[in-house]
């Protein structure tokens, strides 16, 4: 559907997005951080999904219910999800000098050491801080990377994000039907795929414990790894202060972990792996872990599906690898 042909409410959407970019550039960085402050501040005592906050942090901070640390946790939690969306609108306009000043990772090596194989790699991250920041550097670091993302409304938005990412040398590949294939030929082409993994949209996904309970994460970095043979390597992202005070990001890469041969079991056994390296990243600052939905399997109610609910799942599920 062309620009002209959109309802006139998602245009104004496009529109409204990258005028609030090109405010979040203009404003000075100390304000557009105040803003973000106080706004996920006060909307920590007024969201409905503030008990499922509570709840997730709950068990990966292991706090009591209720207790005043807990209470503090969440309020931090609301205001780091408030800094992820200033810094959206602020990256959505950011060259490759602004991640290369801002963003600082430990153990790159890691990537270049598995890229230099020639089998490729898949380097998967939990929504922790900012993980479309970590793209980007990979990127504009001269380490192209290959994604995906379900695609916005309207197309002419999801375009603008796709072309600001394919400037910055990244590849960003929509959720639908052939992207799997896309993903395995990259991998055999010797690239790197980034994956977020910690959040299972169809919930048929491997059960694997998750600080000491069982929750389901998405089998498509495991499942990809272990078609091609491609070593998988877990990053963590951290918001930070940087010296002179601007504001960037601290990741560290994990050594890459071997795929087992495929198999009865073998989809879960290297997911559970993965799964542990994010209980250790999640664990040093649980207040950005981005995950305001029942996570564990405990948490989450069966409900009868309405049709919406259903041909929504269907879309998501056309290509079951990926989720």
């Amino acid at each position: 559907m062309s620009a002209t042909r959109e309802p006139r409410s998602l245009q104004a959407v496009y529109y409204a997005y990258v005028a609030l970019s090109r405010v979040a550039q203009a404003l000075p960085e100390s304000v557009i951080y105040g803003l973000a402050d106080v706004i996920g501040g006060v909307y920590a005592h007024i969201s409905r999904k503030r008990r499922i906050v509570a709840q997730n942090l709950a068990r990966v901070s292991g706090l009591a219910p209720g207790s005043p640390g807990l209470d503090e946790l969440v309020v931090e939690a609301f205001k780091s999800y408030a800094v992820y969306w200033v810094e959206t609108f602020r990256l959505a306009r950011a060259g490759r000098d602004f991640f290369l000043e801002r963003f600082v990772c430990h153990g790159a090596e890691n990537i270049d050491a598995v890229l230099a194989r020639g089998k490729g790699g898949v380097l998967v991250m939990p929504h922790l801080s900012n993980w479309d920041a970590a793209g980007a550097w990979l990127g504009a670091s001269g380490r192209p990377v290959v994604t995906v993302a379900e695609v916005l409304n309207p197309q002419r938005l999801f375009d603008y994000f796709v072309a600001h990412r394919a400037a910055l040398g990244m590849t960003v590949l929509a959720v639908k039907v052939g992207v799997t294939a896309k993903l395995l030929g990259a991998l055999e082409e010797g690239g790197l795929v980034g994956m977020v993994g910690d959040r299972d949209i169809t919930g048929r996904g491997p059960k694997v414990s998750f600080f000491g309970e069982p929750a389901s994460f998405p089998a498509g970095p495991a499942t990809l790894a272990i078609r091609t043979g491609a070593p998988v390597m877990v990053a963590g992202v951290y918001s930070a202060v940087l010296p002179g005070g601007r504001r960037g990001w601290i990741a560290e890469i994990s050594e890459p972990l071997e795929p087992p041969s495929s198999g009865p079991g073998a989809v879960e056994q290297l997911t559970a792996e993965i799964v542990a390296r994010f209980e250790s990243y999640i664990a040093k600052s649980p207040q950005e872990w981005h995950v305001f939905q029942p996570f564990w399997v405990a948490d989450r109610r069966p409900r009868t599906p309405t049709k919406r609910s259903r041909d929504r799942a269907a879309r998501r599920s056309r290509d079951r690898l990926v989720q």
